[in-house]
């Protein structure tokens, strides 16, 4: 079984792939606001309406790549011990974004504030074991600050 870091090191080696004008420092796997609650829970296709408007209309689930300069968000399809990235949807310049992170029971929730006044928000869901630290690398190189109450 391949371990957090293999994974970051093989998703990180994907979406470099796909960026050949600066390297790729980190990657994560985020989500939806309430995404992992909503396929389960009564009322699930309310909180999947809200959790889209609350993400920017991003998909689902998106994998994000941090270069110098951009925030990258792909759509992507899981495979079996791999990804398939499916499409760019969405690119942020760093300069000016500002991310914070608020730790949540289930996941933890990391808001972009763009310059001009935008914000969405995704999930990092927490996990068990050594998966709990997929996004770890992704938080850090974005700089995130914990969210003030």
């Amino acid at each position: 079984m391949k371990s957090v870091d293999e994974y970051a090191q093989q998703y990180r080696e994907i979406v470099q792939a796909e960026v050949s004008d600066e390297p790729v420092a980190a990657v994560g796997v985020l989500c939806r606001p309430n995404g992992l609650i909503s396929a389960v829970a009564p009322g699930g296709v309310i909180m999947r309406m809200i959790g889209k408007k609350k993400s920017g209309g991003l998909p689902m689930n998106v994998l994000v790549g941090v270069t110098p300069t951009r925030v990258l968000f792909y759509d992507f399809r899981p495979r079996m011990t791999s990804i398939k990235l499916k499409k760019l949807v969405r690119t942020l310049p760093r300069q000016g974004l500002q991310v914070t992170v608020s730790a949540g029971n289930l996941a933890t929730r990391l808001t972009f504030a763009t310059p001009d006044g935008e914000s969405f928000e995704l999930d990092s869901n927490k996990s068990v074991g050594q998966y709990d630290r997929i996004n770890h690398g992704l938080i850090e190189a974005l700089g995130a600050t914990p969210a003030v109450a």
